[in-house]
């Protein structure tokens, strides 16, 4: 049986009026700091289709749950746990996940254009074909996720961590890198016109060609693979 403010049992689904006590309580909690009301717990739900625009879910619990097209468009989800929860072809636009743990979290097909999401863990992540244009991910963490066929043009990834990211076919145009770590990431097919590498990690990586340096910005600072470190002389400096 449902818990009206603690959640439910693995795999069942809330009626609404269950979800709307939750959040409720999820809000008293919020402005009690924690002295009143209960934390939002959704891990293990069977939430997909669930309507949550603009809302106030400020670390609520999400992980493993099933949120299958979900809609937090425009809701503040910092501090919130997705690990390894369904958000497959979920709409996230304009949301705040400032650090947030979407660690092995399905986002494939998701929207998260111009989501804010500073500092937030997406470590082994699939955010295969997701739509990320103009996302501020300044400081995440993407290790090992796989960003195959994703677009995330003028975003920015400075200072992020996507090492042994999986980038295939992925597009970054104007994106910013400046700072971030790209150790052993997989650059097949990857678009990086106008990309700004300045002061990046490039150590290691693999199958990142000299067309697909010239495309993009770097500077002195810029660490690029062996093979590539006297080649890459043609490439554009950062202005």
């Amino acid at each position: 049986m449902s818990n009206p403010a603690g959640g439910a049992a693995t795999g069942e689904k809330p009626d609404l009026d269950v979800i709307a006590r939750m959040r409720a309580e999820h809000t008293r909690w919020l402005e009690s700091g924690g002295a009143a009301g209960v934390r939002a717990d959704f891990a293990g739900m069977e939430l997909s289709d669930v309507r949550f625009p603009g809302a106030d879910l400020r670390r609520a619990l999400f992980a493993d749950a099933n949120l299958f097209r979900a809609d937090f468009a425009g809701a503040d989800l910092s501090g919130a746990d997705f690990t390894g929860a369904n958000l497959n072809r979920a709409d996230l636009a304009g949301s705040t996940l400032q650090r947030a743990v979407l660690d092995r979290a399905d986002l494939s097909d998701a929207a998260l254009g111009d989501a804010r999401m500073e500092h937030a863990s997406l470590v082994e992540a699939s955010l295969q074909r997701a739509w990320l244009g103009r996302a501020h991910l300044e400081h995440a963490t993407l290790r090992r996720a796989d960003l195959h066929g994703a677009w995330i043009g003028r975003a920015s990834l400075e200072r992020a961590n996507l090492e042994g990211a999986m980038l295939v076919g992925a597009e970054f145009p104007g994106t910013s890198f400046r700072g971030a770590s790209l150790r052993s990431a997989y650059f097949g097919g990857v678009a990086l016109i106008d990309a700004d590498l300045s002061g990046a990690d490039l150590g290691e990586v693999r199958n990142l060609t000299p067309a697909q340096l010239e495309a993009a910005k770097v500077d002195g600072r810029t660490i690029l693979p062996p093979e590539l470190a006297h080649g890459g002389s043609e490439a554009r400096a950062a202005g």
